[in-house]
């Protein structure tokens, strides 16, 4: 009975060793898998052969590796006002490969993160067109706006690979789903569709005001821009725009403040707030024009567009045609800010919306 016991304890120890020697060997072909595929470009560009979709909702994975790791010689990038270029157009215009990569509702840390990255890998890039957003104007120079970054994938540490490559949502979510793809017979993702919101978006005044509470006037709340906020915005901007815009001389920086509908002009006014976002558009224009390499376009004084409901689904967001009406002014110089101009287009527009 006792060799019984022993053989049995045996054969036990046995099958549990077979049973984890198994499951290491399917956890490691799965892991092999997700790094062969690469579903996020964590180590390298797209496989020839295989068909990637990118998909927006992923774009905190996505974006990063395709800074690092796609060929281009210009990138867009930016929150969801740069989300509706298409790079065809911007390459036709300018005579560049470029690449979009979007971080939607991203703060300026966040996103030049990403694109010091990107720039470091890819030193040579001859274009960016990068939006200013307001809501960053006043915002500290390392706040973020997203808690829950992948930071396995934005960083070198091996040790935290371990969170991708052994990644139950990867292996099912990206990989598994990008290989279904590929046998569907699709093709990669191209960055005019990339990121693009349009489809079944509702435009014009109806959906405007639908998003719009006009809050009750209060001259009393007026915020100012004072000296603080100054030394604020300050410190952001030359942290996360213009050390990048020295580290690359012969790169050209096409940044541009987005055109908001009218409507966000009157809430901004009915806050107590336009008379301190035009003083810190205008302290942020004085930081940025010293800089040879930065061409600064903004477009508040194209008045029938903005104050064209038809060009807005909500507040902020325009339709992909003045995404191309930007490219285009952009290649033309036309509403590009210089130290001859901008003190009158300030005033112009101040005059207007105020």
């Amino acid at each position: 009975r006792a060799n019984i016991l022993l053989a049995s304890d045996r054969n036990s120890k046995k099958y549990m060793t077979a049973v984890v020697c198994g499951l290491l060997i399917v956890l490691l072909l799965f892991g092999a898998l997700n790094v062969l595929v690469d579903p996020y470009f964590h180590y390298h560009a797209p496989l020839k052969n295989i068909s990637y979709e990118l998909d927006a909702e992923k774009e905190r994975y996505i974006s990063c590796g395709i800074l690092e790791h796609f060929d281009y010689d210009a990138v867009i990038i930016g929150t969801s006002m740069t989300q509706n270029f298409k790079a065809s157009e911007f390459d036709a215009l300018f005579g560049v490969h470029s690449v979009k990569a979007t971080f939607s509702g991203a703060l300026n840390k966040e996103i030049n993160d990403r694109l010091s990255a990107g720039l470091e890998n890819h030193p040579d890039t001859r274009i960016v067109v990068r939006s200013l957003d307001n809501m960053n104007l006043l915002a500290d120079k390392d706040a973020a706006s997203y808690d829950s970054y992948p930071d396995y994938l934005y960083d070198d540490k091996l040790i935290n690979d371990a969170k991708y490559i052994f990644n139950k949502t990867v292996l099912i979510d990206g990989t598994i789903n990008t290989l279904r793809y590929t046998l569907a017979g699709n093709k990669t993702t191209d960055f005019d569709v990339y990121a693009n919101w349009m489809e079944g978006k509702v435009f014009g005044k109806a959906a405007v005001l639908s998003n719009y509470d006009r809050p009750t006037e209060n001259s009393a709340s007026e915020k100012v821009f004072d000296a603080q906020c100054r030394e604020r915005q300050k410190a952001n901007v030359e942290q996360n725009i213009i050390e990048t815009v020295k580290k690359y001389p012969n790169t050209q920086f096409y940044l541009f403040i987005p055109p908001y509908s009218v409507v966000w002009f009157d809430r901004a006014n009915r806050n107590g707030e336009l008379q301190c976002c035009f003083d810190a558009m205008k302290a942020e224009i004085e930081l940025l024009l010293p800089y040879d390499n930065v061409h600064l376009f903004a477009f508040f004084d194209e008045y029938d567009m903005i104050c064209h409901l038809d060009n807005y689904k909500d507040l902020e967001h325009y339709g992909d045609w003045i995404n191309s009406k930007i490219l285009q002014w952009m290649k033309d110089g036309t509403h590009e800010l210089t130290a001859d101009n901008y003190e009158s287009y300030c005033a112009e527009t101040e005059a207007f919306y105020g």
